[in-house]
């Protein structure tokens, strides 16, 4: 079975190099910057900056928890698309900082999860499995949907491969 860390770390910089590059798609569209922050799918949904922002707090978090790092606040102040961009590479450069070897046993470790009013408790590899690659990974795909609807020139391989593409 492969590393916590090697299911986590190298998809979360993957994955954000792929958002950046949406990012970068966004920026050059032409499409107003405001209408593209604040699209939202619906109206009790949250808008794009806070999906952008989530998508990277959970990669973060994910590091945190289960390599047992030093967290890295990021306050959700950005209001552009060049601080969302700022914000992922942040992210990135803390998600590939952490020490492979601090994941290491830490798939039974007891991971505990607060929320204002709830909190959930995993096991590592449930933390991974159930929790925060299903989170992130639905972030990153609803950030995709609000620039697509917004009429931003994107396709799946800019989400598959976007990193890699631009």
């Amino acid at each position: 079975m492969p590393s916590l860390y090697a299911i986590t770390v190298p998809v979360f910089v993957a994955k954000l190099g792929s958002l950046d590059h949406l990012l970068a798609k966004a920026l050059a569209s032409g499409i107003g910057e405001h209408e593209l922050l604040e699209a939202r799918l619906a109206p009790d949904m949250l808008p794009f900056t806070r999906q952008v922002q989530i998508a990277c707090d959970t990669a973060k978090l994910a590091v945190t928890r289960l390599a047992q790092s030093e967290p890295m606040p990021i306050a959700d102040e950005e209001a552009s698309i060049a601080e969302l961009r700022e914000r992922i590479a942040k992210t990135v450069a803390y998600v590939k900082a952490a020490d492979p070897a601090a994941f290491d046993g830490r798939e039974s470790a007891e991971i505990t999860v607060s929320f204002p009013n709830m909190t959930m408790e995993f096991t590592g590899l449930s933390l991974v499995n159930d929790f925060t690659m299903p989170n992130f990974y639905f972030h990153l795909m609803i950030a995709y949907a609000l620039l697509r609807m917004k009429g931003v020139q994107i396709g799946k391989m800019d989400y598959l491969s976007g990193a890699a593409a631009g």
